[in-house]
C-alpha cells in the first residue's frame, strides 16, 4: 500500500475507536476515599494528590543561596496533575490530565506559572463534572467509546519548543500548541495532513542541524510511524513500519546515521480487554528486538535480537568508528513498575516488591548481531537520564540521572547524579530525608562549547513542609549541593518531563 494511503488508514483506524475500543470492565469506585485515608497516614503520597486549581498565577519565588546571573531562560515542565474528577480517581499515575509549568529566570529573579492543558477531554469533562472517557490505565463502567485517540489525549508527558512553537506532548495522539507567555492552549498541532491525529511520541530527539526525529506506535493497525521534521517544522519524510503484535515503546535514540528503537516483548494483544495498558502482554520468552533505521531511508531497517527487558528512557546513543552503537539507559527486568507500582500508588499503596532500573551501558554490534550490557551497580533504581543535548547522537562524556535509595520505589527519588563515562565515576547529591527529587535537566552556560560547563536544574517536593522547590546546581560540583533553591508557596503534583530554553 502507498505510504500516504497507509497513514490515512492509521489515522482512520484510530478514529474508529480501536485504540481504546476494548469493552469496559467493572472496577471499584472507592479509590478516592482509599487514597485520602492513606494520605493521612503516609505523607509521602503528597505528590499524587490531584491539583486543587486549574492554574497558578505568575508568582515570584523566594531565593535561597545565590542565583547565577547568566542563567536566563525558561524551564518548562509537564506532568499528570488532575487525578480525580468528581468522585472518580484514576487507576494509573499516567492517566491524569496534564499541567504545564514555566519557571522563568531573568538573572536576578525566578517566577513560576502553571496551567492545565485544555485538551478536548479536559474541557468536556470539566463541563460535565465527571470523567467521560477511558485512560491509559483506567476503564470503568459507563465510559464513552472514543472516536479518536485525541478525544482521550491528556497532553501530560513532555513539553518542547520547535520552530518557535511550544508543544505539550502525549504519545497516543497529537501534540498540543501552547502560548509561550500565558501557557494557554491554542489547539492541536498538525504536522502534515497525512499525519493529522496520528500518534506522535513524547520523546522526540533533535539533531545538531535542528532536525526533529520522532516515532509513534499504532498497535491497532500493527504499525510504527517514523517522523523526520525539519528545523522549520516541515515534515521531510515519514516511514511506516509494519509491526505485528506492536510493542509498547516510550523512547528511542538517534546516532549520526541511524535511529535505534528497542522493542520489548510487551506486545499488544487484540484478544485482551480492558484499558489500553491491559491490552499489552509481557512475553519474555519471545525475547526483544532492536530496530536500526537508516536516517536516509526510513523503511530500511536492520533487526537483531535482544534480551527481554523494559526501558522507559535513554540518555543518548552514538556510533563509533567500528560501527558499534553505544547507548545508555536505566533498564528494568520487566514493565511491572508501570503495570503494578504506578497503579497501586493511586490508591495510596507504596511498595518495594518491584525492582527498580539498573543504569546500563549498552552496545550493539550490527555486523555480528551481538547485544551486550554492563551495569553501573552504584546507580540501581535510577531514572530520567539526561545529557547536554548539544551532543545528541554523538559521544558524550557525562550523563545525569536521579536515583532512589529509600525502601519503597516508584517515582520516589532522593539523589541526583552526574556520571563520568570516561572515568567510570559518579558525583552525587542526596536531598534531605523529607524531599523527593524530580527530573533534573542540564543547562549549558551561555557562550561555552565545553560539555558539562553549566548547571543542573530540577524540582523537588518537600514532604515535611508541604511545598515544591526549584533547585540549581553547578553541574560539575553536585556534592556541594544546590547553589540556589527557589521555594514555591505550594506543593505541585509530581510531574514527568521538561526542557530548558534560553
Amino acid at each position: 500500500m502507498e505510504r500516504r494511503a497507509f497513514l490515512r488508514l492509521l489515522v482512520t483506524s484510530v478514529l474508529a475507536g480501536t485504540v481504546y475500543g476494548a469493552p469496559v470492565r467493572a472496577a471499584g469506585n472507592g479509590w478516592k476515599a482509599e487514597f485520602q485515608a492513606a494520605l493521612r497516614k503516609n505523607p509521602w503520597l503528597l505528590g499524587y494528590q490531584t491539583v486543587n486549581r486549574p492554574s497558578f498565577a505568575e508568582t515570584r519565588l523566594t531565593v535561597e543561596g545565590t542565583l547565577p546571573q547568566d542563567l536566563k531562560g525558561t524551564l518548562f515542565r509537564n506532568g499528570s496533575a488532575r487525578h480525580e474528577i468528581g468522585d472518580m480517581r484514576y487507576r494509573h499515575w499516567f492517566d491524569g490530565d496534564g499541567m504545564v509549568h514555566a519557571f522563568r529566570f531573568d538573572g536576578e529573579n525566578v517566577t513560576h506559572r502553571a496551567r492545565m492543558v485544555k485538551t478536548e477531554k479536559y474541557r468536556r469533562e470539566l463541563a460535565a463534572g465527571k470523567a467521560l472517557v477511558p485512560g491509559f490505565g483506567t476503564d470503568l463502567p459507563g465510559f464513552e467509546r472514543l472516536s479518536s485517540a485525541d478525544e482521550g489525549n491528556v497532553a501530560s508527558i513532555n513539553i518542547i519548543k520547535h520552530n518557535g512553537e511550544l508543544l505539550a506532548l502525549w504519545e497516543g495522539g497529537s501534540a498540543h500548541r501552547l502560548d509561550e507567555a500565558s501557557l494557554e492552549t491554542l489547539g492541536l498541532k498538525t504536522w502534515s495532513k497525512p499525519t493529522a491525529g496520528a500518534p506522535f511520541g513524547a520523546h522526540p530527539r533533535v539533531d545538531a542541524d535542528g532536525t526533529l526525529w520522532n516515532f509513534g506506535y499504532a498497535p491497532t493497525v500493527d504499525a510504527i510511524v517514523i517522523y523526520r521534521i525539519s528545523a522549520a517544522g516541515e515534515v521531510l519524510d515519514t516511514g511506516v513500519i509494519p509491526a505485528p503484535g506492536t510493542p509498547m515503546i516510550h523512547d528511542f535514540v538517534i546516532t549520526e546515521r541511524h535511529l535505534v528503537l528497542l522493542l520489548a516483548p510487551f506486545r499488544f494483544d487484540k484478544g485482551r480487554t480492558g484499558a489500553f495498558l491491559d491490552r499489552f502482554a509481557w512475553r519474555p520468552e519471545e525475547g526483544g528486538r532492536a530496530w536500526i533505521v537508516d536516517k536516509n531511508n526510513l523503511t530500511a531497517i536492520r533487526e537483531m535480537a535482544t534480551p527481554p527487558m523494559w526501558v522507559f528512557h535513554y540518555a543518548n546513543g552514538y556510533e563509533d568508528g567500528a560501527g558499534l552503537i553505544h547507548m545508555q539507559a536505566p533498564v528494568y527486568d520487566s514493565p511491572a513498575v508501570m503495570t503494578e507500582t504506578f497503579r497501586e500508588v493511586m490508591r495510596g499503596k507504596l511498595t518495594a516488591d518491584v525492582d527498580g532500573a539498573r543504569f546500563m551501558s549498552i552496545t550493539l554490534d550490527p555486523a555480528k548481531e551481538s547485544f551486550t550490557m554492563e551495569a553501573l551497580e552504584s546507580l540501581n533504581n535510577s531514572e530520567f537520564p539526561r545529557i547536554d543535548t548539544r551532543l545528541q547522537g554523538r559521544r558524550q562524556r557525562y550523563s545525569y540521572t536521579i536515583q532512589g535509595t529509600r525502601d519503597f520505589i516508584g517515582p520516589n527519588f532522593d539523589t541526583v547524579n552526574r556520571i563520568d563515562h570516561d572515568r567510570g565515576q559518579v558525583q552525587s547529591y542526596r536531598y534531605a530525608e523529607s524531599e523527593m527529587a524530580e527530573e533534573h535537566v542540564f543547562v549549558s552556560r551561555p557562550g561555552t562549547t565545553a560539555e558539562g560547563d553549566g548547571w543542573l536544574v530540577g524540582t523537588s517536593l518537600d514532604i515535611a513542609n508541604g511545598h515544591s522547590i526549584l533547585n540549581v546546581f553547578h553541574a560539575d560540583m553536585l556534592p556541594d549541593g544546590p547553589v540556589a533553591r527557589m521555594l514555591l508557596p505550594y506543593a505541585l503534583p509530581l510531574g514527568l518531563h521538561g526542557n530548558f530554553y534560553g
